[in-house]
């Protein structure tokens, strides 16, 4: 039979295997530092800055107390691991979880959340009234 599911499944395949084919394609002529060989598990772009875990802090009582460096992490919408920013977040020692956020591409505390727009999109977003509509989303 040529039922729609079927050729519907078909398709979903014979796209499957392009991507694939795609991704093989691009890896292959993916430039690769020489000295990582794409092999060393020292990944650049996820490395960090060894800041200490703790942090001297100057009081008047007893001078270098040392005190504890609170873990930040970020709350990432998922589309925007297109961009470079969560990678430079990450090697700031910020930890990153990753999630599809309906409202907000960044959320930085339970009190704040941060839509990132380029210009064009920001002049739109002004025009259309979306910006209003997006702010009162934000804020629930």
């Amino acid at each position: 039979g040529g039922s729609t599911e079927e050729q519907r499944y078909l398709t979903t395949l014979r796209k499957e295997k392009e991507a694939f084919e795609k991704l093989i394609r691009e890896k292959a002529s993916m430039v690769i530092p020489e000295e990582r060989e794409g092999r060393d598990e020292t990944n650049l772009d996820l490395a960090r800055d060894s800041t200490a875990a703790t942090v001297s802090i100057d009081t008047r009582k007893a001078g270098g107390q040392h005190q504890k460096v609170v873990q930040h992490s970020i709350v990432v919408d998922m589309r925007e691991f297109r961009s470079e920013l969560p990678s430079l977040i990450h090697r700031r020692g910020i930890d990153i979880e990753p999630v599809t956020l309906e409202v907000g591409d960044y959320i930085l505390t339970p009190d704040i959340c941060v839509e990132r727009k380029s210009t064009s999109d920001l002049i739109g977003s002004l025009n259309s009234g979306r910006l209003y509509s997006q702010c009162v989303s934000m804020s629930r």
